[in-house]
């Protein structure tokens, strides 16, 4: 923003003439513009002026100036960025006050033949408020940043892995209150899904899964089928929830506190006591015909399986049980269910008491982080290196994704290993509640440049639109599409360090 504390312009070449004929305000244009407003104010003849400024208005002054008949006193301009212009009678001259609804880049210019002051107000700004430190090692921030399409408005959490926790967490079974139990107890003929042994992954508020998790602020998290199950790479404490889809990008967090954003690949399978290797063709999710699914207790209670295959019980890296269907998963191990050719030989091959060698390794693209213990998937990614690096045809992720402007959620590393948790606003699903504040979202390239600017070297994109939630201290900061925090499969919560 230009700052100029007293500026006054005259033209030396014709001063006789100035004194002889008065300065007079005789007409006030706006033009808009794609990247900005612009006001003239034309004079009849050679004027001074000093402008006063500061970021929620501009006032300039005309201490010799008039304004003709036909220069109202109150102008509307009726932009997000300028409502209007008050022109008020100062002593022997004029006063123009510009409220700013933002603090905004702008520039002031006079002009001669005809005799004019223009001034540009840009549409396209960036302004970035602190809201305060959380705890120790996080601290939020609000971004208001105009465009020529529009206002766009962000959320903003900066993270200091090694000050605060920061990890991954699954939405729990719903718990019902006094009067959903009573309403359970009065009528048990309304049997559930989750009664029936059917739903296996849940869905929850992000607000509910941070108060869980005793989260001092959390995000939504990757994204999910309508059953609850996460689609793509998850990892909680070290424990493999759900596999990658497409390899496609990933948070990591090790337990040495620094984090990293690669594409990965999981490579699982365990051996036979002689060493005959079992590749396993899936994590927590349904069984197919030919397959070797291994079962957690993120899971649920048992495996939910029908019979055709053969299951082995895990625990200890022992088998510990050999059984037909819906087994019981282990809380402190899992289950190996197989169909097909591999469960025609797997009782040949295990016994109870049997080692079982099991082997799940994530292989990072190009980071070498040290050992795991979050991960979880996303995409596309945005930044890489520093620089914009949208890879949403090579991730395969269809139209509605990569190519609409949309409410957003991101997560970027600094250059200082810090941790940022973005969230964009989007238009309000209800057309009737949209107005010029609104935030119209952003595209995925548009989200890269943000997270550039925060401060990100890189970066990727988590799930969005009416996932899009950011939960602080009890309270939703961002404004959801739907108007309210819609359920979720998982959310990624900041926690105090311990």
């Amino acid at each position: 923003m230009k700052r100029i504390l007293s500026f006054i312009i005259a033209f030396a070449a014709c001063a006789s003439l100035s004194m002889a004929q008065a300065e007079r305000l005789d007409k006030i244009r706006l033009g808009y513009y794609p990247d900005r407003i612009r006001a003239v104010f034309d004079f009849n003849s050679i004027f001074s002026y000093a402008p006063e400024e500061s970021k929620e208005k501009i006032v300039l002054h005309f201490p010799n100036a008039e304004a003709s008949r036909d220069i109202p006193s109150y102008v509307e301009v009726n932009d997000v960025i300028i409502r209007f212009f008050e022109v008020e009678r100062e002593g022997n001259g004029l006063k123009i006050s510009i409220p700013l609804g933002e603090p905004i880049p702008y520039n002031i210019f006079a002009l001669t033949e005809p005799y004019r002051l223009v001034v540009d107000f840009d549409r396209e700004f960036t302004n970035l408020s602190s809201g305060g430190t959380i705890i120790d090692g996080v601290e939020s921030l609000t971004v208001n940043k105009g465009t020529q399409n529009g206002r766009v408005i962000a959320q903003v959490l900066k993270v200091d892995p090694t000050k605060a926790e920061i990890s991954p967490a699954l939405a729990r079974k719903h718990k019902p209150n006094v009067l959903e139990s009573f309403a359970d107890a009065v009528t048990p003929w309304n049997e559930k899904d989750d009664d029936k042994g059917d739903q296996h992954f849940f869905r929850a508020t992000v607000g509910s899964i941070a108060e869980e998790q005793s989260a001092v602020a959390a995000i939504n998290g990757t994204y999910f089928a309508y059953n609850g199950k996460p689609l793509g790479t998850l990892l909680v404490d070290k424990e493999l929830v759900s596999t990658p889809i497409y390899d496609r990008t990933a948070l990591i967090i090790s337990d040495d506190g620094n984090a990293y954003i690669d594409n990965i690949m999981i490579e699982c399978y365990f051996n036979s006591p002689a060493n005959e290797r079992f590749d396993i063709t899936g994590v927590n999710q349904g069984i197919g015909g030919n397959s070797v699914i291994m079962y957690t207790p993120a899971w649920g209670e048992k495996t939910g399986t029908g019979r055709g295959g053969v299951e082995l019980s895990v625990v200890n890296s022992k088998v510990t049980g050999i059984g037909l269907a819906n087994s019981t998963i282990p809380q402190d191990g899992y289950v190996l269910s197989t169909t097909g050719t591999v469960s025609q030989v797997i009782t040949e091959k295990f016994k109870i008491g049997d080692p079982v060698d099991l082997h799940i390794r994530v292989i990072p693209y190009t980071s070498s982080p040290s050992t795991i213990l979050h991960m979880v998937s996303g995409g596309p990614r945005l930044v890489k290196n520093n620089q914009v690096y949208v890879s949403k045809n090579e991730e395969n992720f269809k139209a509605d994704i990569a190519k609409s402007r949309a409410a957003r959620t991101a997560v970027g590393i600094t250059k200082d290993n810090k941790i940022l948790l973005v969230t964009v606003d989007g238009l309000p699903r209800k057309k009737k509640i949209r107005n010029e504040k609104s935030s119209i979202g952003m595209t995925l390239e548009e989200l890269a440049e943000l997270m550039i600017n925060l401060g990100a070297v890189e970066a990727m994109n988590l799930d969005g639109g009416s996932s899009t939630t950011m939960w602080i201290d009890g309270k939703i900061v961002n404004r959801p599409v739907n108007g309210y925090s819609s359920p979720v499969s998982n959310a990624i919560v900041i926690r105090p360090k311990l």
